[in-house]
């Protein structure tokens, strides 16, 4: 029953009884008249939502700035839903996939995860035919640092107990997605594997990160003699260097063998925050810029020659003609090339898995020229989401037009609790892109005001939490990222919030399915 529809009858319970208290007083108060009771009571009005008002510190120009609240002063949580009464008339399978929705469009092979479109909203469609929206967390595995070591020796002891007790984590907690995250693809160890995508009665799916730029200039050494100057140049210029698409095709076809046939497995990241487009063209080695490519040096000429052409194509006479449509152009054009060959390559050697995009970050992500290019040859547009409280509205609208029929998943998001402590030390907090927030608590109101609101948009298919655990680096510095700290004790209070949203995806999507409609 809505909170709407109680109210209205609390309110005729109380009218009713203020009469029979009247009618059965003492003398003593007889002369007391009546109160007037309208014929057709009024049910009391509220907002849809009651807002939190959780305070944050960005992280902006390599220091956090002072506490606030002008961002995320309209925060959502389910629990302050006014308007929401969950609906229960669904069955899931293991996978957590809605059973029943009827599919009017569906892309991939069967008995695999597939994209599919059920009732004007995108879903993935499970082994299983279940309609999933995925919520999930990155980079699940044992963390690599000195406290992490320590820690996993003394609770755990073999990665058969730590998987177990892990998966039974993500089976409580609704989890339905992971990854493993290592630098260089791999799938999830056997020791590891089916404690972790088997947890009890539940089953979880994967994805993973071919890498192909990056793990392309990470050998460049070895194949080619010379170490790329990542600090120097924009790494698109190695797109265009010729032994690029014999590398690619040697990496995925040995990569690919490790999935086939896995039904876990959704499919593949092409690359991770690749720099196809920087702040108003401001910065030449995080966005594809027409002039930096035309100043490359000898040994980059077949990219400077490529810049060239273009230049001679367009009848561009010399740099300083560079119009902005033609930096776009040229922009466009390489982000094209990037994914066609790119996914071509994939889909030579795997034809049963997805392939997820490019987690497209920073600047990258609202460029349309970047977002139609990735959508044009992959499954799913991903996006790394950082730097805003919230998805902002006119970019999931936009999301609606560039990505042209496909959906997006966000692909990481978070932020980092002030109190979280190591052995009575608070974290230093400064490492990666997520905001502050004060409590953990805070972390689980910031994740539901996330989701609710990518719920909302007919084209997610769901969201990752980065990551699994607390991060420690070299020098001693802790980032409260994960859902289990440095010690792998698990963030209870967090969890809540994210267990109670996990757990209430399809009615969820029914609600606002139902409110877009009215």
């Amino acid at each position: 029953m809505s909170k709407q529809i109680y109210s209205y009858f609390l309110f005729l319970y109380v009218a009713g009884l203020m009469q029979l208290t009247t009618s059965c007083s003492s003398s003593r108060v007889a002369d007391i008249p009546e109160p007037e009771v309208p014929e057709t009571p009024i049910a009391p009005t509220e907002d849809e939502y009651t807002f939190l008002n959780t305070a944050y510190r960005k992280w902006q120009s390599g220091a956090f700035q002072p506490w606030a609240t002008t961002d995320s002063h309209q925060t959502r949580v389910i629990d302050r839903m006014n308007w929401y009464a969950p609906s229960t008339d669904y069955k899931r399978t293991a996978w957590g996939g809605r059973i029943g929705l009827q599919a009017s469009s569906v892309v991939g092979k069967d008995g695999f995860f597939r994209v599919a479109t059920c009732q004007g909203r995108h879903y993935l469609l499970d082994p299983d035919n279940g309609a999933v929206v995925l919520h999930g967390i990155q980079h699940v595995r044992p963390g690599t640092s000195v406290p992490h070591q320590e820690a996993f020796n003394r609770k755990f002891g073999s990665d058969a107990r730590w998987s177990e007790e892990t998966g039974k984590l993500l089976a409580d907690n609704h989890i339905n997605y992971i990854s493993y995250g290592s630098n260089r693809i791999e799938a999830f160890p056997v020791a590891m594997r089916a404690n972790l995508l088997t947890p009890q009665t539940q089953k979880i799916a994967y994805a993973e990160n071919l890498s192909l730029l990056r793990t392309f200039m990470w050998d460049m050494r070895k194949n080619l003699g010379y170490a790329f100057e990542d600090g120097t140049y924009n790494r698109f210029v190695l797109l265009f260097e010729p032994t690029f698409a014999s590398y690619i095709d040697d990496l995925v076809r040995e990569k690919s063998a490790l999935f086939a046939g896995d039904k876990h497995f959704i499919g593949y990241y092409l690359d991770n925050e690749l720099p196809f487009a920087s702040y108003q063209n401001a910065d030449p080695l995080r966005g594809i810029d027409l002039k930096h490519f035309l100043s490359l040096p000898d040994r980059y000429r077949a990219a400077r020659t490529y810049a060239e052409k273009f230049m001679k194509e367009r009848g561009i006479s010399a740099p300083g003609a560079i119009t902005q449509q033609d930096q776009e152009s040229f922009r466009a054009l390489v982000a094209d090339t990037y994914y066609r060959l790119t996914t071509e390559t994939v889909r030579r050697y795997d034809t049963e898995h997805l392939i997820l995009g490019t987690r497209l970050h920073d600047w990258s992500k609202y460029n349309q020229q970047v977002l139609e290019a990735c959508a044009r040859y992959c499954e799913v547009v991903s996006i790394n989401y950082y730097g805003r409280w919230q998805p902002e509205p006119d970019f999931l609208k936009s999301l609606q037009t560039w990505c042209a029929g496909k959906p997006f998943l966000i692909s990481e998001f978070y932020v980092k609790a002030d109190e979280a402590a190591y052995k009575g030390k608070k974290y230093t907090n400064v490492e990666g892109g997520g905001w502050l927030v004060h409590t953990q608590k805070n972390r689980g109101e910031f994740y539901q005001n996330f989701g609710l609101r990518l719920l909302e948009a007919r084209n997610c298919i769901g969201w990752v939490h980065f990551e699994y655990n607390d991060g420690y680096a070299a020098d001693g510095n802790a980032s409260n990222k994960g859902i289990v700290s440095l010690e792998y004790e698990p963030y209870e209070s967090f969890l809540s919030y994210m267990r109670q949203l996990n757990l209430s995806v399809h009615p969820l999507i029914d609600y606002y399915d139902k409110q877009s409609r009215q």
